[in-house]
């Protein structure tokens, strides 16, 4: 290693040392003055490690009980939208936790936690940027302003490291193991992200689509096997429970199609249908020009986001992968998701939905915008501004 480059790399360490001290510390004391309801402040709060993520804490509370020998899981009986979101992950999310546990709760009037998956999360977006070889550094502190990012910082949910995953999977989409190990733990993480695997099938990776597979049922069975496979029985009732308590009142391309009148049988039919599309236009895309590869994961990421039957606003900070794959450099298709920054002004950016019209269209108006350019070559004056 040359001098030149040992000098950047410690230049580099010492700049994230630095914004791991300076960034909660000011998030704290904008936080400390800052206290309604908001997107900003509660992700601010979080930061500055003035509350435990919602979500965060329910995953935490779920690795305390796998650690003590208890089942993380409830009774799928209980599963109401009055009570409290219960830990649905397969036990491979809890495992992984349990050494954040035994951090300690306060710390000079901090929590600990709240810091650092605050600081991991802010890190997990710039990594998958670096890794999809984004160097153009105005595109980062815009993908860390998106409504969504912020959201993952306020609720500690796990949507930045599934795409940290995801972009690894790309990275490494020619090296089997490596992309069978990422892409594997993103699909026993959120089963939502299987249609990747359709797109390894789809670029002729036999071996990593099925190494895939593999890995992401192998590490869903050893998680429930370190667990003496409590709750496995429930397991399904329970995602079924909460699937009819969340998946109308969600983002959802479903919940959407409930909301314009369909019944629930008919919506799902036609979600099938238009993953199904998607998938086949990725199969397509796949062998056809030399953009065909990225053009086909893609298509295999919007039919993942189309046939999941909950879709979060958290989910959405992984529209930052098709962004930095299609336009390396800055350009409009970036700023698309800050749309929702207006939506939240507008009311229209709510944690729950609830089949309100506006607030659907206006988000999936900010899905296909992404999607739609991301797939288009740059040709005519729009799909170049974007």
């Amino acid at each position: 290693m040359t001098r030149a480059r040992r000098r950047r790399i410690g230049l580099v360490v010492a700049c994230a040392l630095a914004l791991a001290i300076l960034l909660p510390l000011g998030a704290r004391a904008a936080a400390n003055r800052w206290h309604d309801d908001t997107l900003w402040a509660n992700s601010l709060r979080s930061l500055g490690g003035l509350q435990v993520p919602y979500d965060f804490a329910i995953f935490l509370q779920a690795a305390d009980d796998v650690r003590a020998g208890d089942n993380p899981y409830v009774n799928p009986d209980s599963v109401t939208e009055q009570a409290q979101a219960p830990y649905a992950y397969p036990p491979l999310l809890a495992i992984v936790l349990i050494p954040a546990t035994v951090l300690p709760d306060d710390v000079g009037g901090s929590s600990p936690v709240g810091v650092l998956v605050s600081l991991l999360l802010i890190a997990c977006v710039a990594g998958t940027l670096a890794l999809l070889d984004v160097r153009d550094w105005r595109c980062y502190p815009i993908a860390l302003l998106y409504p969504p990012t912020l959201e993952n910082v306020e609720y500690g949910a796990i949507g930045p490291v599934l795409a940290l995953l995801v972009a690894l999977a790309w990275r490494y989409r020619d090296r089997v193991g490596r992309v069978a190990a990422a892409l594997g733990a993103a699909v026993a993480l959120k089963v939502f992200l299987w249609p990747l695997v359709v797109w390894l099938a789809a670029t002729r990776r036999w071996k990593a689509a099925v190494a895939a597979a593999a890995v992401a049922g192998g590490l869903a069975l050893a998680s429930w096997a370190a667990i003496g496979f409590d709750g496995i029985a429930d397991y399904p009732e329970l995602l079924r429970r909460l699937s009819d308590v969340e998946a109308e009142n969600s983002y959802s391309a479903y919940a959407i199609l409930v909301a314009v009148g369909l019944s629930s049988t008919l919506a799902h039919l036609v979600v099938a249908v238009v993953a199904a599309g998607l998938l086949g236009l990725g199969w397509r895309a796949a062998r056809t020009g030399s953009d065909g590869d990225r053009r086909s994961f893609t298509f295999a990421l919007a039919a993942g986001f189309v046939l999941t039957p909950i879709l979060w606003l958290h989910y959405l900070v992984l529209l930052v992968v098709p962004i930095a794959l299609a336009r390396p450099r800055l350009s409009g298709l970036w700023l698309v998701p800050l749309a929702m920054t207006v939506f939240e002004l507008l009311d229209l950016y709510r944690g729950w939905p609830r089949g309100d019209g506006w607030a659907l269209l206006s988000v999936a108006a900010v899905v296909t915008i992404v999607f739609a350019g991301a797939i288009r070559r740059p040709g005519r004056r729009l799909a170049a501004w974007l």
